[in-house]
């Protein structure tokens, strides 16, 4: 159920196409609907200004002219040219991972510890940088998608993150005037193979991100996008994340380390955003490192953010590799 309404991408056996999403369905939105020319969900947040006073008359219409989400299969929302991923972004993972790094002749407690990296994260956000690194758009799959495990990885992790959906094109903007340039909100799951993305050889290097990241269905996107006129306040958001219905991640986007606004600045300072490009903005603590539990085929994600939606993938083992489930 969607309150107010929301943009997808969906299939129903024929067809790929975009909608707009009210309650439980679906409203298809057709060719020169919009415009000329507009037709994906790329080409409407390309013309984000103009089009999306017309979205909330296409909502009204879903009680008589939708279709039930539940008879169409949901795509990745939106495809996007760049996609930018915040690392450590959140305080709590922050102070997670130099807690459970304690060397072993360090003598301060868990608290010390938590107190310093209270500290440091003050410090870093006042004088330094998101930790950025790109994905790939192809690793991205759908809501419901099944996440294809890889038989090289052992220590295969979760990461629930709200994703921001640029409308308009951002280069080197201000981050006074960031959120001008936000269509809307969505939730990923980036799934990391953490054996190979720290491997011995490549850690001098700071890590192999391509290998671990970016392997087809790793990183469920969706299940749609919610304008940031009808979501509100991203800094209210409730982040989850369940395991088997088990509660493993649990915070708030109000405790980023480096905002949105930031996010975007800084990222288009890089490079030019374009209108459908994602900035991943980080997970909040509780990964499977803290609980020392890896993805095995049958577990079942649920990456839930408050007023968007929640991603429910089921972990398979690679075709071909048994799947002990």
């Amino acid at each position: 159920m969607v309150e107010g309404y929301g943009l997808g991408t969906f299939t129903d056996g024929t067809k790929v196409f975009a909608g707009v999403v009210a309650g439980d369905q679906v409203v298809e939105i057709v060719p020169e609907q919009l415009g000329p020319g507009i037709v994906t969900t790329a080409d409407i947040f390309g013309a984000w200004d103009t089009v999306r006073g017309a979205l909330p008359d296409i909502a009204a219409t879903a009680a008589t002219a939708g279709t039930p989400v539940s008879a169409l299969r949901i795509l990745p929302p939106v495809q996007p040219r760049h996609i930018f991923q915040a690392g450590a972004n959140y305080r709590s993972h922050v102070a997670e991972i130099i807690v459970s790094g304690k060397a072993g002749d360090d003598t301060r407690t868990d608290e010390e510890l938590e107190a310093a990296a209270s500290a440091m994260m003050d410090e870093r956000a006042r004088t330094g940088s998101p930790f950025f690194f790109s994905g790939l758009p192809s690793a991205m799959c759908g809501a419901d998608d099944d996440v294809v495990l890889v038989p090289e990885s052992a220590q295969t992790d979760w990461e629930a993150e709200l994703v921001v959906v640029i409308g308009a094109v951002a280069d080197h903007v201000t981050r006074e005037n960031a959120l001008d340039f936000v269509a809307g909100y969505t939730v990923a799951n980036d799934v990391s193979a953490r054996d190979l993305q720290f491997p011995a050889e490549h850690r001098p290097l700071g890590g192999d991100w391509l290998r671990a990241k970016n392997r087809p269905t790793f990183l469920p996107v969706g299940p749609f996008v919610m304008p940031a006129d009808v979501l509100g306040d991203y800094r209210d958001l409730e982040i989850q994340f369940r395991l088997n219905g088990d509660l493993m991640q649990h915070d708030r986007a109000a405790n980023m380390l480096f905002d949105v606004p930031t996010l975007i600045a800084q990222a288009s300072a890089i490079t030019p955003l374009h209108p459908g490009d994602l900035i991943l903005t980080g997970s909040p603590a509780g990964n499977g490192g803290k609980w020392q539990r890896w993805l095995a085929p049958g577990d079942v994600m649920e990456a839930s953010i408050s007023g968007i939606g929640t991603l429910r993938n089921t972990c398979r083992a690679t075709p071909g590799k048994k799947d002990t489930a």
